[in-house]
């Protein structure tokens, strides 16, 4: 299971342990509570479908003593795991997490279709950083409540898209974004709406979140469309290694994807300034190897301002080369 990409595996593993009895759920209960970490960590996504009550016991008690790397891969191990209530799993643990990995977390709480965790991701979507939250947090929830087609959270994403203080719109532009994006799934007719008067343009509110798509063979599906730069961009990426730059030729409003121009090496986490123009944008990541000299990020923070230029770098590549969306053809599996 732990290795399984495709959903039929990971469904036909569910069935073979769950037809060996209880025998089995206490055994992984026994590696979750006892076993070395990367043990205890492959017993996650099993746990996740077949046992809940077990998992939110012992694993709340383990995750102090892992690291990053290790709360990364428990949370895509409970995406994998696509319990109906995988949403209100995720959100269980959702402060014992890695700050670094709490953005991933509620993208995959949008991703599950679980509405049970909806009422938390409203107070988390309206609050900002009132209680000590990143903007980056406050607009994912935004796009979770989205992604889950909330009906509660209508009241706190017009406030959001809608107020204005002295004749000038009160909220950030991207948080007015994500909130009209996910007004619009909530409720199509909004959509007219948003346009006849809202200050925003139709090709901001074009790139936006991916939605799940239940008939797809992979176990994770990409949470935003990856698109191909009508030319790379320098980067640089400064982690406690050192500094290494970075050709980036792919991007999402997630992450992206580039060559390294160097041997250097580069850690699991590193901030990133993108160059484009006289322009930056910057954040803190998350690196993952993707082939020689090939490395994908993951934004885990940045700032509004930021988030707003990368959406306008995707704008202008999509209107230079049509032809260059990199997400349609593999949509749903992220690499």
């Amino acid at each position: 299971f732990f290795r399984s990409m495709r959903r039929e595996e990971c469904d036909r593993i569910v069935e073979l342990v769950h037809g060996l009895g209880p025998a089995a759920n206490e055994y992984l209960r026994e590696m979750l509570q006892s076993g070395a970490q990367r043990q205890a960590v492959s017993s996650i996504g099993l746990l996740s479908r077949l046992d809940v009550p077990g998992l939110l016991e012992l694993l709340p008690l383990r995750l102090p003593q892992w690291n990053r790397f290790y709360h990364d891969v428990i949370v895509r191990q409970i995406a994998y795991g696509a319990a109906n209530d995988r949403g209100r799993t995720l959100l269980e643990i959702l402060e014992v997490l890695d700050p670094s990995v709490v953005p991933q977390a509620l993208d995959e709480i949008g991703m599950s279709g679980d509405r049970s965790a909806a009422p938390p991701l409203i107070v988390m979507a309206g609050a900002g950083e009132a209680q000590g939250r990143s903007p980056l947090l406050q607009l994912k929830a935004i796009e979770a409540l989205g992604r889950l087609r909330e009906p509660d959270a209508v009241p706190v994403l017009k406030n959001l898209f809608e107020s204005k203080r002295m004749f000038k719109w009160q909220h950030h532009r991207e948080l007015r974004i994500a909130a009209a994006q996910a007004l619009a799934k909530i409720d199509p007719r909004y959509a007219t709406k948003i346009m006849a008067d809202s200050g925003l343009e139709p090709g901001e509110l074009a790139i936006g979140p991916l939605d799940s798509a239940p008939a797809c063979p992979w176990v994770r599906q990409r949470r935003y469309e990856r698109i191909v730069l009508k030319k790379p961009v320098p980067a640089t990426i400064t982690s406690s290694w050192g500094k290494s730059t970075l050709a980036v030729r792919e991007v999402s409003l997630g992450g992206g994807m580039g060559t390294k121009e160097d041997m250097l090496r580069i850690g699991s986490d590193a901030d990133v300034d993108i160059n484009v123009g006289m322009r930056h944008i910057r954040g803190q990541v998350l690196l993952r190897r993707a082939g020689v000299n090939e490395v994908g990020f993951e934004f885990v923070n940045t700032n509004l301002e930021s988030r707003h230029r990368l959406r306008h770098l995707l704008m202008d590549s999509l209107e230079h080369t049509p032809a260059g969306r990199g997400g349609n053809r593999n949509r749903n599996r992220r690499p």
